[in-house]
């Protein structure tokens, strides 16, 4: 049985498992490692403009699919936010290379993480 910690979700009575809640801070470390990673690189040393929202879809969706097999709640931002991402990502290395949408990648982790603490789910 998984030990309970300290952080509600619905109900004050309702607590979310441990593993859960490392399966939420390894998505957030996963996201901004990406976002870290892919800004650190210097001016000439570019990667392609779609990397940053292919890899912030790619963690979103596998961290989704991920608590859904182990029955915890997944929230449909992280859905919504990772489809939108691997869709932007898709777009970028089919038709528009020279776009850079990393913005979009940003924002979006920003209101997934923001969205899951409000509403105790991520």
């Amino acid at each position: 049985m998984t030990e309970s910690v300290s952080t509600p979700t619905d109900t004050a009575t309702e607590w979310k498992s441990e593993d859960e809640c490392r399966i939420e801070r390894m998505t957030w470390f996963g996201i901004v490692g990406v976002l870290v990673v892919t800004g650190a690189f210097p001016a000439w040393l570019t990667l392609h403009n779609g990397i940053t929202p292919l890899a912030t879809g790619c963690i979103l969706i596998l961290s989704g699919f991920l608590q859904y097999r182990r029955g915890y709640r997944v929230g449909y931002t992280t859905w919504v936010a990772g489809t939108l991402l691997l869709a932007t990502a898709g777009f970028i290395f089919g038709n528009r290379p020279d776009l850079d949408l990393s913005l979009i990648a940003i924002v979006a982790a920003i209101v997934v993480v923001g969205a899951g603490i409000f509403t105790r789910e991520t």
